[in-house]
């Protein structure tokens, strides 16, 4: 006959083990890559209604090393205007994307943000301030005053989202099958009257 802990022994024995457990995945959850949105509102201009946002972003270790190593990372910013209707699907009103590209330049030690909807470039020396702008989004046109009627209630949608096609191909392979490179956003709704 063996002899085996009492059972109450056993429980206690593996309280440690739960403990440590529970504290990795606790700050493993707390470090998740991704995107998340800090502030936004839209703005109404003369004849254009604008979306100013700002996101907080979180680079998994391997998205940080391949910045660093001069891969060029694109956020993409997609955003839907809808009209809620009763009976059918919601009616678009608008859909667009705008990319932005950050970029680290080893020789010069500069982090560069290019926006392709503008063709604006601008470079930092630091990578916290450098992603502080990379997700920073101001003054972007949504849709015509023209195109809403008065009286209806609209609804914007946005997100945003690590463009993985724009990766090199070599790493594009990788990046779709980890999960570490998906970095998304939710949608965010804001409403605004015609």
């Amino acid at each position: 006959m063996s002899w085996q802990y009492p059972v109450a022994l056993r429980r206690w024995l593996f309280l440690p083990l739960i403990l440590v457990l529970v504290s990795l995945g606790g700050s493993a959850w707390a470090d998740t890559p991704g995107f998340s949105l800090a502030n936004g509102n839209i703005r109404t201009g003369t004849d254009l209604l604008y979306l100013d946002a700002r996101f907080d972003v979180e680079l998994g270790a391997d998205a940080r090393d391949a910045l660093e190593n001069g891969v060029p990372l694109t956020m993409e910013l997609q955003v839907r205007v809808l009209r809620p209707r009763r009976w059918w699907w919601d009616a678009e009103v608008a859909e667009f994307s705008q990319r932005q590209e950050l970029r680290y330049h080893a020789l010069s030690r500069r982090y560069v943000i290019h926006n392709r909807a503008t063709g604006d470039r601008r470079t930092f020396f630091r990578r916290d301030v450098a992603l502080a702008a990379w997700t920073t989004l101001d003054t972007v046109p949504l849709v015509r005053r023209s195109q809403l009627e008065s009286g209806q209630t609209y609804s914007v949608e946005a997100r945003v989202r690590l463009d993985l096609d724009a990766l090199p191909h070599p790493l594009r392979t990788v990046a779709y099958v980890n999960p570490n490179w998906r970095l998304v956003s939710e949608w965010y709704t804001w409403q605004l009257e015609g």
